[in-house]
């Protein structure tokens, strides 16, 4: 499982509930340091659906060192597509915030028929799922005068970005600045122009689903309080992780208040049985 997170302190807990289906454990924990303009969303995480490398022709999967940040790229096909290819490096003087690397992004996907759109589809578990898209355009081909490429990106036949125009061995990542939810499927369709005389491309995508991360961590001066009092009077409970997070599971002999607007403080203390 890959999560993009933003902690809100300048640190990360993580804590594993027993949820009385079983001990609860992790084989192992990896962190990857993101730029602080990628992937911006409030109070939320993401959680990686997938991500493809739309354009391949090796059938590879890349990841660290060719990408910076780690991230795993599966190729993708489609039969109605074929693919676009360039020797040359993307983005070989500067790299967008999103950073995709230049071994996917030198590849691109686009229709066999030009005049068709390029279409991927998307079926959530239900219709309250969220979902966040970033898809990476980057122009492999250098355009003679007469030529140009321009397209639309649809969601469910509604405008979600365009028009798109990209530029010569540049990254563009076009993205959802709101999740998109409320259906139990999703049709995202990309569409040349009436006056683009080249098909659109794609040369790669991301899509997450929406995690809902908005219940804050436990104030900060009550968790070192608490902490101090665990070390200091050896408390035997199985205190471990955030004392007041999640609310079901507060740690054994603490209350805790549930202002949803404030984050959780330490109201009373048990220390009975200890």
């Amino acid at each position: 499982m890959e999560i993009i997170h933003t902690p809100s302190e300048d640190y990360v807990p993580l804590c594993l509930v027993n949820t009385r289906s079983g001990t609860p454990f992790v084989n192992a924990l990896e962190l990857r340091p993101l730029k602080n303009t990628t992937y911006q969303i409030d109070s939320v995480a993401l959680s990686v659906v997938v991500r493809v490398d739309t354009g391949s022709t090796t059938n590879t999967t890349y990841r660290f060192p060719l990408d910076a940040y780690d991230r795993v790229w599966v190729p993708y096909y489609e039969q109605a597509w074929t693919q676009l290819t360039s020797s040359l490096t993307v983005d070989p003087d500067s790299h967008i915030d999103f950073w995709p690397p230049s071994v996917i992004m030198s590849t691109a996907a686009t229709p066999i028929n030009e005049t068709a759109p390029m279409e991927f589809f998307v079926e959530p578990p239900d219709a309250t799922t969220g979902y966040y898209v970033y898809l990476h355009f980057a122009e492999l081909q250098q355009l003679k005068p007469n030529e140009s490429r321009a397209f639309n990106i649809n969601v469910n036949g509604k405008l979600l970005y365009g028009p798109v125009i990209p530029k010569y061995l540049t990254s563009n990542t076009v993205y959802s600045t709101a999740p998109i939810t409320g259906k139990l499927n999703y049709t995202f369709t990309i569409n040349k122009l009436e006056n683009s005389t080249l098909p659109p491309i794609l040369n790669a995508a991301e899509i997450y689903s929406l995690l809902d991360f908005s219940q804050s961590e436990t104030y900060k001066d009550d968790v070192d309080a608490i902490m101090s009092i665990k070390s200091t009077y050896g408390v035997k409970k199985n205190w471990d992780g955030d004392p007041c997070v999640p609310l079901n599971y507060t740690w054994a002999g603490i209350n805790c208040s549930s202002d949803v607007l404030e984050p959780p403080r330490i109201i009373s203390l048990d220390l009975s049985s200890s």
